[in-house]
């Protein structure tokens, strides 16, 4: 019983909070908001990130993303998911890196050559398999400044 009622708690803690934690998708993110830097290149020491969707009714993922210069890269599987769908909707995303937040606007990646230099950093940030690498599939987001 005492574990049935800890475990109801700790769910009940987690959906009542706004922030991603983990796997569980939250609401708005908090932080301070900033321009976008000029050069996404600290990313390369942080693997997770948080990307917030659907400004009207906001939901916010931790991901992996990854900077090529000046430019900014999310990716997910070839199907999408929840938040890449909402990013088709609206491109209108907030992107957390730390304690700072970027408005920024997700554009889908189809050019070949793109795709491909996103494939090979995501390999080389995230020690992905090179023959299995699922960002050569996956649906591509750039998170261009507005």
């Amino acid at each position: 019983m005492k574990k049935a009622l800890l475990s109801s708690l700790l769910l009940l803690g987690v959906a009542a909070c706004s922030e991603p934690f983990i796997v569980f998708a939250g609401g708005s993110l908090s932080g301070e908001e900033v321009l976008a830097p000029v050069d996404w290149s600290e990313l390369e020491s942080i693997d997770t990130m948080q990307l917030e969707t659907r400004p009207v009714d906001p939901y916010s993922v931790n991901i992996w993303a990854t900077g090529i210069g000046r430019d900014l890269y999310v990716g997910t599987g070839p199907d999408g998911t929840r938040w890449s769908g909402y990013m088709t909707e609206d491109p209108k995303i907030r992107f957390r890196v730390n304690d700072k937040v970027y408005r920024l606007l997700a554009r889908p990646v189809t050019d070949p050559e793109e795709r491909q230099r996103v494939a090979r950093a995501y390999v080389d940030k995230y020690d992905l398999d090179t023959d299995e690498n699922w960002v050569m599939d996956a649906l591509i987001f750039r998170l261009d400044r507005p």
